[in-house]
């Protein structure tokens, strides 16, 4: 599927059924095409999330 926009695509992402190949190509382009502070945001936010659920690296049981 081809997209004419960022907010094209990010409004497929909504609106396409959960898991659909449409919501998936929407998704590749909105991360690909996302301005680069959008982008830098969404990096930092994932790294935080990633380690609250992986755990943080350090050796400890947990952070409370």
């Amino acid at each position: 599927m081809e997209f004419a926009s960022f907010e094209q695509a990010l409004q497929v992402c909504m609106q396409a059924a959960d898991g659909s190949e449409e919501q998936k190509e929407a998704m590749v382009y909105c991360l690909e095409h996302a301005p680069s502070d959008l982008r830098s945001m969404l990096d930092e936010r994932l790294k935080i999330t990633e380690a609250t659920q992986q755990g943080c690296g350090c050796g400890c049981d947990s952070h409370d």
